[in-house]
């Protein structure tokens, strides 16, 4: 059956039912070119372009050459690959590098690929995707000297991506090989592949039937092994659609949980079939010190047809404490980002110790969105849900994600860098911790770059749980002496020119 919108990912066009074709079928595989939204000039051997071409074992082709246009401020470049290949498989990929040394840095470049191929020997050529409805131009992607301004102890990623093992009736990922290839042009050291349990659990060949064997959620945990790496840490994952209080249909991140856990309820595979598998209650006896446990995207709201046809509901309060839950990805891409941030300010002041992180749910998306705006009949392009558009950044030791979650020094950002700690009694406190003190000192630390722009404005906010109400200070000084709420929180959020914007999670008063 169809998913419902809104369908967050590249558009799978050749689903049909019976004689009923969908208005933008084509008798072609879908065929993508994508770039990541940054950069960075020593992070890998060229500007990486992706190709994929998905369904050609339906649709064989000859893929003759790609064609790449650069256009800056001061400089244009044309690249050509020739190719000259069969293409007759159910997922293809491949990276093309652009050496583009020639290019000054700090500036945005806008890139065009041409797309030769042979179709039945008829010669084709498609500008950066051969989907209808969608009129994509050029790709914008930064290209900067600069790494993220995070220092050396700290580590950026992205929990929230759909691989190619998310792939149904309207939507597939990319495969995880590539994806770490644009992790690392955009400076992430991490990032979790969490695909929907509905999709996990079907059989390779046909995604509306299931194999009780698994080899789809197998497959995508071999993946994430075989192409993780110290310094580039890819951890598998799952987006479970379990049941709330209310045996509605809400989606958990299960983050390295050995055990899969079965989610179909809003899978629209049976009509009307939409009851949940299992409940967030079941959670709590899952936890322990290898796996983690996030509310995805808790503050979404949910469209009436959703609600009606697939179960769909809310996280509520309840739902966070019944599963034992701490960590709530809130932000997801940078859609209403001040509104999500009121959200969890409400739940700080009513007394919740909860964690905030940011993803951007990127179904394979690297620099546009693709997706279906009305099923059988309309696709969009759009700028949500990005891979590594809005990220979190976490502090640790090592590079071990899981783990620094669980520590709490946790901040989200689309790019600057913002810490900071409080002093009290000669006892340093960082975000995450807790004092008991009625005064303290605060230091902080702010980073940005050329790409997001200077420093606008940085704030620090007391909220105060039993007047249930925050404080803004922005008069900040180094060693600022601080006068602190008998209980509550302090946390920090910071703004650049360029739009950028970090927040901290809390240091806790009790």
């Amino acid at each position: 059956m169809i998913s419902l919108p809104l369908i967050l990912s590249y558009a799978e066009i050749h689903y049909h039912l019976k004689n009923l074709f969908p208005k933008y079928y084509k008798n072609e595989p879908e065929i993508i070119a994508d770039v990541p939204l940054r950069y960075i000039i020593e992070s890998l051997p060229g500007l990486p372009v992706l190709l994929i071409i998905k369904d050609s074992a339906m649709f064989p082709i000859i893929l003759e050459k790609l064609e790449i246009k650069i256009v800056a401020e001061k400089r244009k470049e044309n690249f050509t690959f020739s190719i000259q290949r069969k293409i007759a498989e159910k997922y293809f990929s491949k990276i093309f590098y652009l050496p583009i040394k020639k290019f000054h840095t700090e500036q945005n470049l806008q890139i065009q690929v041409l797309i030769h191929f042979q179709q039945n020997k008829q010669k084709k050529t498609i500008l950066n995707d051969n989907y209808p409805d969608i009129n994509l131009s050029y790709f914008n992607v930064f290209i900067t000297k600069n790494k993220l301004p995070v220092p050396d102890n700290f580590f950026a990623g992205d929990p929230h991506y759909h691989s190619i093992h998310t792939s149904d009736q309207v939507e597939f990922g990319a495969d995880i090989a590539a994806t770490k290839i644009m992790a690392k042009s955009l400076g992430l050291d991490w990032f979790f592949v969490t695909d929907h349990s509905y999709d996990l659990d079907d059989e390779e060949k046909d995604f509306t039937k299931n194999d009780p064997q698994l080899p789809i959620w197998k497959k995508m945990q071999k993946k994430c092994k075989i192409n993780n790496e110290a310094d580039l840490r890819i951890v598998a994952g799952e987006e479970v659609s379990i049941g709330n209080s209310k045996n509605q249909n809400v989606h958990l991140l299960a983050i390295n949980h050995q055990d899969f856990i079965a989610g179909s309820g809003d899978s629209a595979e049976n009509w009307f079939a939409n009851k949940p598998e299992h409940l967030l209650s079941e959670i709590r006896n899952l936890h322990d010190r290898e796996n983690l446990f996030i509310a995805a995207h808790p503050a979404e709201k949910v469209p009436l047809l959703q609600k009606l046809l697939l179960r769909r509901g809310q996280w509520t309060d309840r739902d966070i404490k019944a599963a034992g839950i701490e960590f709530l990805q809130i932000i997801n891409s940078d859609y209403q980002v001040e509104k999500l941030i009121e959200y969890w300010k409400e739940l700080l002041l009513a007394g919740n110790k909860y964690f905030i992180l940011a993803g951007n749910d990127a179904h394979g998306n690297f620099n546009v969105m693709r997706q279906i705006k009305i099923p059988f009949y309309k696709l969009f392009a759009s700028q949500k849900q990005i891979f590594g558009k809005f990220f979190t950044i976490v502090k640790g030791k090592r590079n071990d994600p899981v783990q620094n979650i669980k520590n709490g020094t946790i901040i989200v950002s689309n790019g600057p860098f913002v810490d900071f700690y409080l002093v009290a009694d000669q006892a340093k406190f960082s975000i995450g911790s807790t004092l008991n003190r009625k005064d303290a000192r605060v230091y902080f630390d702010c980073k940005t770059t050329v790409e997001f722009g200077e420093i606008e404005k940085v704030e620090l906010l007391i909220g105060d749980i039993f007047q249930k109400k925050e404080k803004t200070s922005t008069n900040l000084r180094q060693g600022m002496g601080l006068k602190l709420p008998a209980k509550g929180y302090l946390r920090m959020m910071l703004r650049t020119r360029k739009n950028g914007i970090a927040f901290t999670n809390p240091i806790w008063i009790n």
